[in-house]
């Protein structure tokens, strides 16, 4: 062989081997049980070992060789390697994400209509302004005189009483434009506007009677009540319009929950007497 033919062939050899030794050294090593438990004595975290599973996973099925027969399971509980590791070892894929879905009814977000959040609310010129509205809670009887005089023939009635002669919602126009944004399940048929009858220390208005011939019912009276007109304008949300101007006074939105809204003083009903519960949604009209 002649020294020519000698020295190809000694490098191609080299030039083999070299490429060899290169693609051994790119080879990736597998992540396996002994890793795993390598981890594990070196006091890594459950969250840090998975997150290292799952990133091998990510690079291929070629980036990880677990053991998970039986023997395998034996020997990584033997060193002491959580469950929840070798759930993932088992299966790398991460869960899916969780989808929350929405319970509540759809609301209607347009910057035309007030806030989705109940309440009833007066729109001053682009403004919406809430007015926060109370539970009726107290209570009084009224017309005791009215019964003592006519030996029980008249009815006595009960009033709910809102603190102080005046609200701290003030509503700057007589001809205000109102939005009612309702409870779910409820619609502007369950407001009224009623006139609150204002006296020295609280305002006041009837929810409600009892005794007398014409027996006793729950609601406001019929001659309180303010004439407005509702139209539904977006999801659980409606416009109230008055039928006239409201003079200067003490006035409110009444949701009630009792046997009516308002009573008219039907003859006849339970002697015993009712009255209604609700809340109240209480603004003045000033001078």
């Amino acid at each position: 062989m002649s020294k020519r033919r000698c020295l190809t062939l000694l490098l191609s050899l080299l030039l083999a081997s070299s490429a060899w030794g290169q693609d051994g050294g790119s080879l990736p090593k597998r992540l396996t049980n002994q890793d795993i438990i390598s981890m594990t004595q070196l006091g890594l975290s459950e969250d840090v070992i998975i997150a290292k599973i799952r990133a091998a996973s990510a690079a291929g099925a070629d980036a990880i060789s677990f053991d998970t027969s039986v023997d395998g399971l034996k020997a990584l509980k033997a060193a002491n390697v959580t469950d929840g590791v070798i759930k993932v070892m088992i299966n790398p894929t991460p869960p899916p994400p969780t989808i929350v879905t929405a319970t509540s009814t759809p609301m209607t977000i347009d910057p035309n209509l007030p806030p989705p959040e109940v309440g009833v609310y007066w729109k001053d010129g682009a403004n919406f302004v809430l007015i926060p509205g109370q539970a009726v809670t107290n209570a009084k009887v009224g017309g005791k005189a009215g019964s003592f005089f006519t030996d029980g023939l008249r009815n006595q009635h009960w009033d709910a009483t809102l603190n102080g002669p005046t609200s701290n919602n003030r509503v700057k126009e007589s001809h205000a434009v109102f939005y009612l944004y309702v409870p779910d399940g409820t619609s502007a048929s369950d407001y009224i506007l009623i006139k609150l009858n204002k006296k020295s220390d609280h305002r006041e208005f009837q929810i409600g009677s009892f005794g007398g011939v014409s027996g006793g019912k729950s609601g406001v009276k019929k001659d309180k009540e303010i004439e407005i007109k509702s139209e539904h304008v977006g999801i659980r949300t409606y416009r109230v319009t008055l039928g006239e101007d409201l003079k200067p006074g003490e006035y409110g939105f009444f949701m009630g929950s009792g046997q009516s809204a308002t009573m008219s003083g039907a003859m006849g009903g339970n002697r015993s007497g009712g009255a209604a519960a609700g809340r109240i949604y209480d603004f003045t009209i000033p001078e």
